[in-house]
């Protein structure tokens, strides 16, 4: 434990959170911001597994072999990652998409262009 009271890996969540919405306000470029929502959604993960789960903790397959169900880790964040990991794809492979329209229509990736050329559009 540390000053804040968290693991380490939830203190790195964190961090890795912020770094991931700070690149995404200052981004101009359309695949990093694809990028920065990624590991947005990342450390969102990781900080949840991360809750579910300590040190000497069991993964609840193997609970059977404690009494003690409070030596067992929780599955439910597990559970709820593993959508989570699966819906983040599919955000990612919908951006992607939308991505190579955007780049077949208005040939560049930099926001202020799109903006003027959809401006322009109109």
């Amino acid at each position: 434990m540390n000053i804040f009271g968290l693991p380490p890996i939830e203190i790195g969540a964190i961090i890795m959170f912020f770094i991931g919405f700070y690149g995404l306000i200052t981004s101009n470029n359309v695949i990093k911001s694809i990028v920065f929502i990624s590991i947005l959604e990342m450390a969102v993960i990781i900080f949840w597994v991360s809750l579910g789960f300590r040190s000497g903790m069991v993964p609840p397959v193997r609970h059977f072999l404690y009494e003690d169900l409070a030596y067992v880790a929780d599955p439910l964040p597990q559970a709820l990652m593993i959508t989570a990991i699966i819906i983040g794809m599919s955000v990612t492979a919908a951006n992607i998409v939308m991505l190579i329209t955007l780049v077949r229509k208005i040939k560049s990736t930099d926001w202020d262009v799109i903006k003027e050329k959809s401006a322009e559009q109109e």
